[in-house]
């Protein structure tokens, strides 16, 4: 007997004798879990080994192929449980593995979706994460090759991401979770997370609309006084629009309808974008906390503010990285170091900071003395809701020192995109 059908044979006795439960199996796959995260390049001898087994018990118990999939599928359900949304848990294992796990992750969550019938269950919102992850990467049921076929490379991603879901922690409920799908009883959820859930009049969806027309019209320009002249106006009319809809709800006797979203922040200077963020949802009433761990902020504040902050960010930052980058240009290389663009980006956000909570102050000051229970309720109510999501957040500092040509670049750049408060045709 040849020594390869002796592998074999042996393979197939531990499979199916008594010494090859599935418990056996499962201690083989977390020995080759952790070679997979700590020691990669010594994987080889561990695939070799889940390959025999998987070849002669494919599609059984003890197939190490079907383990790892079930465990990963099975940790997806559980972290929906625990707080986490689609495009979330992808973002996550982008941020903490790496660019082939997050691939790979999208292609289970797509699995999950199919196997529990999201689709047909899930809010609008979940859905349309799930279509976002769909048009990156699609529903293959052989995340795994089975069969002994998996390749080393094919075995590394795959435990690296059961790694990962063994590990992660819970996130906060945003939203109701699978569980509570189709239920009837609102009680026990949370309140609405989702600022495109608002019911869209007629008259607010026009509004959007312009002010969409118009940060997309400032990003794609290479004019910086045209980008600077939409932006101003986005933004006062953006302010506007805010206060109108609150002062309308406060006339109505409408309670304040508090709301969460993550807004997912992508490296490198992740921190110093997140920066950015923080203090435009301070000019507009929103509070944030900023996760390292998924690289993620969350925002908390009323629908209209979340969806304003939201896209103003993303002009913002669109802005500032082609000014940081156009520095970096003129001065020939010399302004393309890391501190430069840490310093260049965290100046940008702190004058655009200034210059946001100066424009909404002047808006709101047209209003009159209105607006002030109007918005000392909407402060009550919003921090009553950070503190239920976020009872033991803590407040971090980082480093003070930065590179002086990136702050004072970034603060010209900032002070060049001006948003000033003044009257906008509706």
């Amino acid at each position: 007997m040849g020594s390869s059908s002796r592998q074999r044979r042996d393979a197939r006795r531990r499979a199916t004798g008594p010494r090859s439960a599935t418990g056996d199996v499962g201690a083989l796959i977390d020995v080759a879990r952790r070679f997979a995260v700590d020691a990669p390049g010594a994987l080889g001898p561990r695939v070799s080994q889940l390959n025999e087994l998987s070849a002669a018990a494919p599609g059984g118990e003890a197939d190490p192929v079907k383990l790892v999939i079930g465990d990963v599928l099975a940790g997806i359900t559980r972290a929906w449980e625990q707080g986490w949304q689609p495009l979330d848990l992808v973002h996550a294992v982008h941020r903490r593995a790496s660019k082939a796990a997050a691939r790979w992750i999208t292609g289970a969550v797509l699995v999950e979706a199919q196997h529990s019938g999201a689709r047909d269950r899930a809010p609008q919102a979940w859905v349309e994460q799930l279509d976002a992850l769909a048009s990156r990467g699609r529903a293959d049921d052989e995340l795994l090759p089975r069969g002994g076929r998996a390749s080393v490379a094919q075995w590394t991603v795959a435990l690296v991401v059961l790694d990962f879901m063994r590990r992660l922690p819970p996130s906060q409920l945003l939203m109701p979770p699978p569980s509570r799908w189709g239920h009837g009883d609102g009680a026990a959820q949370p309140r609405r997370a989702d600022p495109s859930s608002v019911p869209l009049t007629q008259q607010r969806a026009k509004t959007l609309t312009k002010i969409r027309a118009l940060l997309a019209k400032a990003e794609s320009t290479d004019f910086v006084a045209e980008a600077d002249a939409l932006t101003a106006k986005a933004q006062d009319l953006m302010t506007r629009h805010a206060i109108d809809e609150a002062l309308l709800a406060d006339e109505a006797g409408q309670s304040v309808d508090v709301g969460s979203i993550r807004v997912l922040i992508h490296h490198p200077y992740a921190v110093e974008k997140a920066t950015l963020l923080d203090v435009i949802g301070r000019a507009n009433r929103c509070r944030a906390v900023w996760s390292d761990y998924a690289s993620y902020a969350m925002l908390v504040g009323v629908p209209t503010d979340l969806a304003q902050v939201e896209m103003l960010f993303t002009s913002t930052l669109v802005q500032a990285t082609r000014a940081m980058t156009q520095a970096g240009e003129e001065s020939h290389g010399l302004d393309r170091s890391t501190s430069f663009r840490k310093a260049f980006l965290v100046a940008y956000a702190h004058r655009i900071g200034q210059r946001l909570a100066e424009s909404s102050h002047e808006a709101a000051a047209t209003y009159g003395t209105d607006l002030v229970p109007v918005f000392q309720r909407q402060e009550a109510a919003i921090a009553g809701e950070f503190d239920r999501l976020f009872p033991q957040v803590t407040s971090g500092g980082r480093r003070s020192s930065f590179d002086a040509r990136g702050w004072h670049a970034g603060t010209a750049a900032a002070d060049a995109a001006v948003l000033p408060a003044g009257a906008v045709e509706s």
